[in-house]
């Protein structure tokens, strides 16, 4: 028997019976992710923290979805070291990821892609360097990461020609650099941001069943990039939703929109064909936040945002 690829043994690894569900959420915290060790070397810590979503309906079909968090002291938290750094900045992880069995995650600052091991260990298995690869000495921005087939797509926020490539990696790592800005131009028009304005990508999920690419944006504007401005009022609750290669894409409005608040990732629940979760990001200044939705692919609210910490959270996988 032909074993399925990654991506469908992904989505299938539950079935639609199930109704709870761990999930591994991972924090960026930027300049805050540096510490000192015992030994007084410098090193960059991330917070992998593990949390509960309950899946029910009401007796009109109604989904809901719950979150309940894990104690630290009951192995709901745990710390990630990394000793490798870019400009003084490291393990700014922004993604999570299932590969089979191995649970990755990315560093938007060095680009770093590493296994998790027993909870709190992370291997180095490849640096993803900007652009094409060939052009600066510098890590790739990893933003958002999916599975399509059996390799693993990784991308960036698609804002400048540098930024929007995707990364290619099979099972042993393997990798090829594609240009995407074609697909990010086309996805720029269907949300009509203009000539002057940006989009900012984040969250991203290929659907092995319905062969389509969902596109959540953390920031949408048809103005020029301000940080202030961008910080406070660009968040955006606008799902693009494209055929395999984005020769098709229509929009779809999620809920209402929050500007401080915009999407850092986004999954499919498994088994669920019609039914993702997500997580948004406030980053204001020193003020960050994030908070856990669920939505369905109709455009409909499964649960309202649920504030998870005071910290910046931009990666969330279910287990």
């Amino acid at each position: 028997m032909t074993a399925l690829p990654a991506d469908q043994q992904r989505y299938r690894r539950y079935t639609p019976e199930t109704t709870q569900y761990t999930l591994a959420i991972i924090t960026d915290e930027d300049h805050a992710s540096q510490v000192e060790l015992e030994d007084g070397q410098t090193a960059w810590r991330s917070t992998l923290r593990y949390d509960r979503l309950y899946r029910s309906e009401t007796g009109a079909g109604q989904v809901r979805y719950t979150f309940e968090d894990i104690p630290a002291d009951q192995g709901g938290e745990h710390h990630l070291i990394s000793l490798i750094a870019e400009g003084g900045r490291g393990a700014e992880f922004s993604e999570l990821v299932m590969f089979g069995k191995r649970l990755l995650t990315f560093d938007d600052r060095t680009g770093l892609v590493c296994e998790i091991r027993h909870e709190n260990q992370l291997i180095p298995r490849q640096i993803l360097m900007t652009g094409s690869g060939d052009e600066r000495f510098k890590g790739f921005k990893s933003e958002w990461a999916t599975l399509r087939g059996d390799q693993l797509v990784v991308g960036s926020h698609g804002k400048n020609p540098q930024e929007s490539w995707i990364k290619l990696l099979d099972r042993d790592y393997r990798l090829r650099s594609i240009d995407w800005q074609d697909r990010y131009q086309r996805m720029r028009e269907a949300l009509g941001v203009g000539p002057d304005g940006y989009v900012i990508h984040e969250a991203a999920e290929w659907h092995p069943e319905r062969r389509q690419w969902l596109f959540f944006p953390r920031k949408i504007s048809s103005e020029p990039f301000d940080e202030p401005v961008d910080e406070r009022t660009k968040g955006g609750n606008t799902l693009v939703i494209a055929d395999e290669d984005f020769t098709d894409i229509r929009t779809l409005t999620v809920g209402e929109r929050v500007p401080e608040r915009g999407v850092s990732s986004i999954k499919l629940v498994p088994g669920r064909p019609n039914e993702c979760i997500g997580l948004k990001s406030v980053e204001i200044g020193d003020r960050t936040e994030t908070y856990l939705f669920s939505f369905d692919l109709d455009g409909r609210v499964l649960q309202e945002d649920t504030l998870i910490g005071a910290y910046k959270c931009e990666g969330v996988e279910i287990l």
